[in-house]
């Protein structure tokens, strides 16, 4: 596909980096011109190792005391930009993804988590990474149905080359029954920063939970669109003795170079019962991604 047929393409007003996420399989030389030709405006990152931070607790107090779960179901989803946050909570309404215990979201800013977590009746953390070129922030964010213990924001390494653009984790630990799960939600660079650099960003994580636990999950968009770079991150989590929780769904993007696989969920601890991806319209080009764990007695 030319340069120019692809310039063609973008809608017309449409923010570069809106542009540049639909074209993440092109060739790191196509890219690299899209940058140049879009002028290349620095982010606006949030450096401090503690913040921004957003939180809310919007679940109805229960009547008598909590019994263990049966199963957990972990969904991860990138809203894309936060922008259709109705038909976000649309999709989190009907099954598969209804009454999911825990939600890693990617993309988000403040105002869009806190509305989701307050119409699915969830406690939630939130932390931007960056500000987009229109003002708002982007981040990650993680939802749960049973109270948020600890949380805590994760600097990736490599920054976006020509952006300067941060990628960060949100690590929490949830309390479900007594029992403490730790979770991440996961935002990898796009393929701009090189295969090694995302794995590079993948073993971070890795390592900044080493040791929390017996229970983990880590969730959330890869950007493993490149050629090997999927093989290569199921190899390094599995290495690290992380199932690939969400093997086998297939693509979770919609792209105008065809369907991708980016949206991951790797688990220790925890046997899957149920996985899948919800492939009707959700607000993004990315669809969600689901696992239903088996609860261990």
């Amino acid at each position: 596909m030319s340069l120019s047929l692809l310039l063609a393409q973008a809608s017309p007003g449409a923010r570069p980096l809106v542009y540049l996420r639909r074209l993440r399989g092109l060739s790191p030389w196509m890219l690299l011109a899209l940058v140049f030709l879009t002028g290349c405006p620095l982010a606006e990152n949030y450096t401090d190792e503690e913040g921004p931070r957003y939180g809310g607790d919007h679940r109805v107090p229960a009547s008598g005391p909590e019994e263990a779960p049966s199963s957990l179901t972990v969904v991860t989803f990138n809203l894309s930009f936060a922008e259709h946050v109705t038909e976000a909570i649309t999709a989190f309404h009907r099954s598969p993804l209804a009454g999911a215990d825990i939600i890693a979201m990617q993309e988000m800013d403040a105002p869009a988590v806190d509305r989701i977590a307050r119409e699915l009746g969830m406690t939630y953390v939130y932390y931007p990474a960056s500000v987009q070129v229109d003002g708002g922030d982007f981040g990650n964010a993680l939802l749960s149905r049973w109270p948020i213990i600890a949380d805590r924001k994760l600097h990736l390494p490599h920054d976006d080359p020509y952006h300067q653009r941060r990628r960060i984790a949100v690590i929490a630990t949830v309390d479900v029954h007594g029992t403490p799960v730790e979770l991440v939600s996961v935002h990898n660079s796009t393929p701009i920063v090189g295969l090694g650099g995302r794995l590079d960003q993948a073993e971070a994580i890795i390592d900044a939970i080493d040791g929390s636990g017996p229970l983990r999950v880590i969730a959330g968009d890869f950007n493993t669109s490149d050629p090997g770079s999927q093989g290569q991150t199921v190899k390094l989590f599995s290495k690290r003795n992380f199932q690939w929780a969400s093997e086998g769904v297939g693509d979770t993007v919609e792209s105008v170079i065809g369907g991708l696989p980016l949206d991951y969920v790797f688990a220790q601890g925890l046997p899957v019962l149920e996985r899948g991806v919800d492939r009707r319209p959700a607000g993004s080009d990315h669809h969600p991604v689901w696992v239903r764990f088996a609860w261990p007695q």
